[in-house]
């Protein structure tokens, strides 16, 4: 079985390779919907069919829980209409010291985003706001 750290360390790598196939934005955009599409995907293997229709503040919050319990940082919050994740595994996967320019960021966004539209008939949109290793802030809207 492969090391969970391992296939991180390879998921972080094919970011920054697909950022250097089709540029910046273009990587973006696409882990962005990666992420997007992801999300769904997983909360219905993790726990099937949902059983309401939440409101998009409750999604975001839910999302939020549930992703700290997976294990995708240590704290994430959402307060004053900003999702604060601190201690993640992303950041910390970065090679390098200029980890706001991954597009892995935007993956971690589309995720978030995913588990919202699972859990809401609304959608959110997350913004990187502070990007540094360990800490990321999102505004959503």
């Amino acid at each position: 079985m492969v090391d969970p750290d391992i296939l991180l360390l390879a998921i972080v790598n094919m970011s920054e390779g697909v950022k250097a196939l089709i540029g910046d934005k273009g990587a973006k955009a696409v882990l962005r919907d990666a992420g997007r599409q992801s999300g769904p995907k997983l909360l219905e293997s993790l726990i099937g069919h949902f059983p309401e229709v939440l409101d998009k503040e409750e999604a975001l919050r839910r999302a939020c829980v549930i992703l700290e319990d997976l294990g995708f940082a240590k704290v994430i919050n959402k307060e004053n209409g900003k999702i604060v994740i601190e201690e993640d595994i992303f950041t910390d996967a970065i090679m390098g010291e200029n980890v706001a320019d991954s597009p892995i960021i935007y993956f971690f966004a589309g995720l978030i985003e995913g588990f919202v539209s699972f859990m809401s008939d609304q959608k959110a949109t997350l913004i990187p706001e502070t990007v540094e290793k360990g800490k990321i802030i999102y505004k959503y809207s």
